[in-house]
């Protein structure tokens, strides 16, 4: 464990702002953001897309009238003087999604008034056809559903990768707030231990202790920190104000509470094992069944069409318009089988060999990710170990330069020492302490991407 140094800001001590936790942050981040708001909106878009592809038409009517009307005397075969003809139709079908299946419901009647001489006819047919090779039990009927399927899982790992990646952008930015607002502190202390090395230094220089060039440098390191300070004061002001528009506060209440010098828990994985079904390796299992799904239809269809014909009809001639369904009536029936293969080069051929190079392009993708994947973890659980030693060291050498800030102050208040050495202690010191804080910040970040890498960080 580290002697932690708490890195409580000089800031926090002199005003009344409230400073907001990183559990607040990312809390309001994902409240306010519109960024989620689109993720939201994102995955209930593939919701309806989903439910689109699930809904079919249970039944299709159609429905059609007519009336017509002939006659003359001019026209030497017209075995009629005047006829007046009325029809009417209705038809319903339906496509029966779980096995490809067609059924078409028809009932008709007409009328025809010859010269006085009515003649009716009443007829009603079913019609049943079935798919028994290509598109058998439905399979290419079903693609769009399946495909939206695995779409919408592949959409919901693929949000939570986004909002992961975000979250992990702006949580590095929030640690490069914290970071700035201790350098900003120490940035200040520097700049008043410049001019306290340079009023010295002006004494000094006044009885003629030391000559002009050494005041110049005094003058010089004077203005450098202050450079340093004001740069600082403009980065941190810039920070504040880009996270405050983020989670939609005031600048002046953008102020963080984040202890860089805390040691973060993290969940060692073994790259080998976590990879293999990690959200990146997902997304490529998900690609991979899609297109294995579409393979499965461009195969079937390069298949003979063989189906399955089946009606059965009752007609007579009754002149009621549900007639054909009661008293007396012919009946017939049919049963059949169509078969049809088109010959030469077919699009579903050239189909099934572009998805199957799509399949094998995936799988060298996925094998190379997966590569890079566990070297990114392997390096990721290496700068851990080795910052938070980087760390553990600065903090020692922060200590050894405290400890001589105290021996040199203690042997000035015995008129011992000399102010300026006192000084020099304090600004190496301080100049440790700048050392500290960013080699915590780069392991604060490191931690970062070490969960967003390992899938941890947004669940």
């Amino acid at each position: 464990m580290w002697n932690r140094i708490a890195c409580v800001f000089c800031l926090f001590l002199s005003t009344n702002v409230i400073a907001i936790t990183t559990e607040e942050f990312s809390a309001k981040l994902m409240q306010t953001h519109p960024f989620f708001l689109q993720l939201s909106l994102s995955e209930k878009v593939s919701l309806v897309d989903q439910k689109i592809a699930r809904t079919y038409t249970d039944w299709n009517i159609q429905m059609g009238a007519n009336e017509s009307f002939s006659s003359g005397d001019d026209i030497s075969s017209r075995l009629y003087e005047d006829l007046y003809t009325t029809s009417y139709e209705v038809s319903a079908n339906r496509k029966i999604s779980n096995s490809g299946a067609n059924l078409n419901l028809v009932h008709s009647w007409n009328r025809n008034d010859k010269d006085s001489t009515i003649l009716n006819t009443n007829v009603f047919s079913l019609d049943y056809v079935k798919p028994l090779l290509q598109n058998k039990d439905g399979l290419n009927d079903r693609l769009a559903v399946d495909v939206a399927d695995i779409d919408l899982l592949a959409k919901q790992v693929n949000l939570l990768e986004q909002a992961e990646s975000f979250l992990a952008s702006k949580l590095t930015k929030l640690v490069d707030l914290a970071l700035k607002q201790e350098l900003e502190q120490l940035y200040k202390f520097q700049l008043e231990l410049s001019k306290q090395q340079l009023d010295l230094a002006e004494e000094k220089f006044s009885n003629s202790l030391i000559d002009k060039s050494s005041l110049l440098q005094e003058k010089d390191t004077y203005v450098k920190a202050n450079q340093q300070w004001l740069q600082s004061s403009r980065e941190l002001n810039i920070l504040r104000q880009e996270l405050a528009s983020l989670i939609d506060v005031k600048e002046s209440e953008m102020v963080v509470e984040f202890d860089l010098f805390k040691e973060q828990p993290i969940m060692r994985v073994e790259p080998a094992v976590f990879v293999k079904n990690s959200r990146s390796m997902q997304k490529f299992d998900f690609d991979k069944s899609k297109l294995q799904r579409q393979l499965e239809t461009y195969e079937n269809k390069t298949m003979p069409s063989v189906n399955l014909n089946m009606g059965i009809a009752s007609q007579t001639e009754d002149d009621k318009y549900f007639g054909s369904f009661f008293g007396n009536r012919d009946f017939s029936w049919n049963v059949g089988v169509d078969v049809s293969y088109p010959l030469g080069v077919r699009k579903e051929s050239l189909d099934v060999e572009r998805t199957e190079i799509s399949i094998a392009q995936l799988d060298a993708q996925r094998r190379e990710t997966e590569i890079n994947s566990k070297q990114q973890i392997n390096y990721l659980l290496a700068q851990i170990d080795l910052l938070a030693e980087l760390v553990e060291i600065s903090l020692e050498q922060g200590e050894l330069a405290n400890e001589k800030v105290i021996e040199e102050k203690t042997k000035y208040d015995d008129a011992r020492g000399q102010k300026s050495l006192l000084i020099a202690a304090q600004k190496n010191a301080n100049l440790a302490r700048l050392s500290n804080v960013q080699a915590a910040a780069s392991y604060q970040k490191i931690i970062i991407d070490y969960r967003a890498a390992t899938d941890q960080l947004f669940n």
